[in-house]
C-alpha cells in the first residue's frame, strides 16, 4: 500500500523537493531511542547547516512508512532550511526499529519517551513540534495526553484522535476496507484480528485512548482534514475536544482547516467524480501556514498567527455550475457553527419533505449473501469522494427518498443524522444511509454516509439485540459536511442494509460476526408518519452572513 504522501498528493512531494533543493544541507546522523519497555526505536536526526551552532527548536515525525522515505527526509530538509532541527523515527516493529508492530497500542508511550529524549539533547532548545499526515498524524494525537512540557505544538494532517470510533468501528460496524486493507498492506493482519477480539469498548481500548484523557492534553494543534477524508469526523472531534475540554495549554489554542479533499487527494481540488474551483487547491498554501505555525509556537515569532480564525472550512457547492452558491472558504469562530435543524421526513412514496409524512410502512430487504456495494465516500482502498450513486439506487434492496426540486439554496454545515424507525424480523441488522446531492441532469452525487449496527445502538461497551416485531428507532450518524445545495437540485437519502466493503456485512441473525454465523435475510419494515417519524436532520446555517473569501486571501501569512 502506498504511503499517504506518495499518492495523488504527489504534487506536494514535488513541491517539497523543489523547496529543499535550495537548502544549504544538513548534518544527519542515526541513533536509537529506547521505549520504556526497552524496545529500540530507530531514529534519524537532521541538524541544519548554516543556521548557527544550535541549539534549535525541533520537529518530530514518527512514521510506519520508513524514516528514510522521501516524505520524511524532504520534510526534515525543509525544516532545516527554516532553521529547525528535525527527527524522523520508525515506529516500533516498522523500518529499522525493534519490537513488534502493535498498531496504536504503544504509540503514546513510545512517542512521549521520544519527546523526553529529544528534550535532553544538546541540539534541542527545549521547544519541540510534531508534524505529519495520516498515520503520522495519528501518532501525534496518540502522544498528546500527558506529553512532556518540551512539546509546544502539533500539526496533525488527515488523522484522528479517536481510534475506536473513526478508524475502526463506525456506528458499531467494522470499517473493513480501511482496517483490513491498510493492515494487510503492512503485514499486520494480526493487529486486524486483535481489533475484532475487542469489538466492544473495553480496558484494551481505554489503555491508549486519547479523548477520555483530553484534560491532560496541553498542546496547541493545527488540525487539517477533508470532507471526504477517512478520518473527517475524528479531525473535527479532536479540534473541538482539545479546544474546549483540553488542559490549560490546549483550550482556546486550536485551529482547524477542512477542505473538499479525499485522503489520497489532500490539498487537491478534484475529489471522486467532481472537480471544485481552483480555490479549493491548497498545495502551495499549506507551506507558509505550517511555517508560521511553528515559528509562532517554537520561536516566538509571527504574532499574526494569534489572529487566525479558529476554523477555516470550505463550503462546497455544485461543481461545474457557474454562479452556484458555495465553493468558497468560510472563516468561523468555532465548530460547529450556529445552525437550525431542518427535518426532512421520509414517506412511503419515496419522497423527502419538511412536512411530516402520513402513517405508512415500507419493507426493506438485507441479504448478507448479496450486499450493496460501496461507491465512493470517505474511503482509502476503495474509490473515494463524491461518486454518482444511480447504479446503487437501481438495486431492489436500496430505498431512495428524494425531495422536490429546491426553489432556493439550502446551506448545510455541521453534523448530519438520520433517525429511522424499523420493525425488524431478525435480532440484528445494519442500516446504511447515504446523503446525496441530485443534480438537474439526474446525477446523484454522494455527499456523506454512515451506518448503524442495531446490536450496538445502546452503547459501545455492550450489545442489545432487537426484539422482532417491536418498533425501534435507529440513529445513523452520517458525520459532518459543508455543502450549499443549489437551487434546482434535490436532496436524496438512500437506505440499505449494507455498504460493502466499506463496512463488514452483518449476518443479521445476531450470531457470530467473525464469519461463523449462518446468516439470515432480513426484511425490516421501515415505519413513517407521526407515530414513527423517520427523518434526516440537516444542520442549516442561520440566515446571517459569515465572512467568506478565498483562503489564500485570509491573513494567514501576514503579521
Amino acid at each position: 500500500m502506498r504511503p499517504p504522501h506518495s499518492y495523488r498528493f504527489a504534487a506536494l512531494a514535488m513541491m517539497l523537493a523543489a523547496l529543499v533543493s535550495t537548502a544549504g544541507g544538513a548534518q544527519t546522523f542515526s541513533t536509537s531511542v529506547f521505549a520504556p519497555d526497552g524496545t529500540r526505536l530507530a531514529t534519524d536526526v537532521y541538524l541544519p547547516i548554516g543556521a548557527g551552532w544550535g541549539p534549535w527548536p525541533v520537529i518530530l515525525q514518527r512514521t510506519p512508512y520508513g524514516k528514510e522515505s522521501n516524505t520524511v527526509k524532504d520534510s526534515c530538509l525543509l525544516f532545516n532550511l527554516w532553521g529547525y532541527a528535525c527527527v524522523g523515527q520508525d515506529e516500533r516493529g516498522k523500518g529499522a526499529s525493534g519490537g513488534h508492530y502493535t498498531g496504536y497500542a504503544n504509540e503514546g508511550v513510545d512517542g512521549r519517551a521520544t519527546l523526553e529524549w529529544i528534550g535532553s539533547q544538546w541540539w534541542c532548545d527545549g521547544n519541540v513540534g510534531t508534524f505529519g499526515a495520516s498515520a503520522l498524524g495519528m501518532a501525534q494525537y496518540a502522544l498528546s495526553p500527558g506529553a512532556p512540557r518540551v512539546l509546544k505544538c502539533m500539526v496533525p494532517i488527515v488523522g484522528t484522535a479517536d481510534f475506536y470510533h473513526d478508524a475502526v468501528y463506525q456506528g458499531g460496524a467494522l470499517r473493513y476496507a480501511l482496517t483490513h486493507g491498510w493492515l494487510d498492506g503492512h503485514d499486520a493482519v494480526d493487529v486486524f484480528e486483535q481489533l475484532k477480539i475487542h469489538r466492544l469498548w473495553d480496558a484494551w481500548w481505554e489503555g491508549f485512548a486519547v479523548l477520555p484523557k483530553v484534560g491532560t492534553v496541553n498542546v496547541p494543534a493545527l488540525h487539517v482534514g477533508g470532507w471526504y477524508d477517512i478520518f473527517l469526523q475524528g479531525t473535527l472531534d479532536a479540534f473541538t475536544s482539545f479546544q474546549h475540554q483540553g488542559g490549560p495549554g490546549a483550550v482556546g489554542r486550536q485551529k482547524v482547516i477542512i477542505g473538499p479533499w479525499t485522503h489520497y487527494g489532500t490539498f487537491q481540488n478534484s475529489a471522486g467524480q467532481l472537480t471544485y474551483p481552483a480555490n479549493a487547491m491548497f498545495v502551495t498554501d499549506i507551506f507558509p501556514i505550517v511555517r508560521d505555525w511553528f515559528d509562532f509556537w517554537l520561536k516566538g515569532g509571527k504574532p499574526g498567527v494569534a489572529r487566525w480564525p479558529k476554523v477555516r472550512a470550505y463550503l462546497m457547492g455544485a461543481a461545474g455550475e457557474p454562479g452556484a452558491p458555495g465553493n468558497t472558504w468560510l472563516e468561523l469562530s468555532d465548530w460547529p457553527p450556529p445552525s437550525a435543524t431542518v427535518r426532512f421526513y421520509l414517506d412511503v412514496g419515496h419522497g423527502l419533505s419538511v412536512a411530516p409524512a402520513p402513517e405508512g410502512e415500507l419493507e426493506l430487504v438485507a441479504d448478507p449473501e448479496s450486499p450493496v456495494p460501496t461507491a465512493g465516500g470517505q474511503e482509502l482502498s476503495n474509490e473515494a469522494g463524491p461518486y454518482d450513486q444511480r447504479a446503487i439506487e437501481a438495486r431492489g434492496d436500496v430505498a431512495s427518498f428524494t425531495s422536490e426540486v429546491l426553489a432556493s439554496p439550502l446551506t448545510v454545515v455541521g453534523r448530519v443524522r438520520c433517525r429511522l424507525w424499523v420493525r425488524a424480523d431478525t435480532p440484528d441488522l445494519d442500516l446504511a444511509v447515504r446523503l446525496t446531492d441530485v443534480y438537474p441532469d439526474g446525477r446523484s452525487m454522494l455527499v456523506t454516509d454512515g451506518i448503524q449496527r442495531a446490536r450496538m445502538r445502546c452503547g459501545d461497551d455492550r450489545e442489545c439485540f432487537l426484539s422482532p416485531g417491536v418498533p425501534t428507532e435507529l440513529v445513523v450518524d452520517l458525520w459532518s459536511t459543508a455543502l450549499a445545495f443549489a437551487r434546482g437540485h434535490r436532496i436524496r437519502i438512500d437506505v440499505s442494509g449494507s455498504n460493502w466493503s466499506r463496512f463488514e456485512v452483518n449476518p443479521n441473525d445476531g450470531g457470530d460476526l467473525d464469519g461463523r454465523s449462518p446468516g439470515a435475510v432480513a426484511h425490516p419494515v421501515l415505519l413513517v408518519g407521526p407515530s414513527h417519524p423517520s427523518r434526516v436532520e440537516l444542520p442549516v446555517l442561520r440566515p446571517w452572513p459569515f465572512p467568506r473569501r478565498r483562503l489564500g486571501e485570509a491573513p494567514v501569512a501576514r503579521q
